[in-house]
């Protein structure tokens, strides 16, 4: 193997391993029976203050298994909850009373403690 050679492949396989390359990826939903609370919402700005929560957050993801690293694996396995289970982890964090009405204060307090933690992304 010629130096050239040599360098394009191990410059190849540096860039690789530092991109966060994955081969294979598997991934499945849990909670996925769960059927979404039938909340109502005190007026329209709690409903879409409900809507730009449950639409600006991640759903919560776990890796079950990896080999490899986080910047570069040959498998990974994941298990991420369903959207019905996590609209319900949400109406439970944001309905303080537990009537599963959404009053404009709850979903405005809420709102504000998930952009303070930084797990809402940020409106435009």
């Amino acid at each position: 193997m010629d130096h050239q050679t040599r360098k394009l492949l191990i410059s190849s396989l540096l860039l690789v391993l530092c991109s966060g390359c994955q081969v294979i990826n598997t991934g499945t939903e849990t909670r996925m029976d769960e059927p979404m609370l039938s909340v109502s919402f005190e007026n329209a700005q709690a409903e879409n203050l409900f809507a730009k929560i449950i639409h600006g957050t991640e759903r919560e993801t776990h890796v079950k298994k990896r080999i490899g690293t986080t910047s570069a694996s040959l498998y990974s396995r994941t298990e991420t909850v369903a959207f019905n289970a996590h609209c319900n982890d949400h109406i439970h964090a944001m309905d303080k009373n537990s009537d599963l009405i959404i009053s404009e204060k709850e979903a405005d307090d809420y709102y504000r403690h998930l952009l303070a933690q930084g797990e809402i992304k940020s409106p435009k």
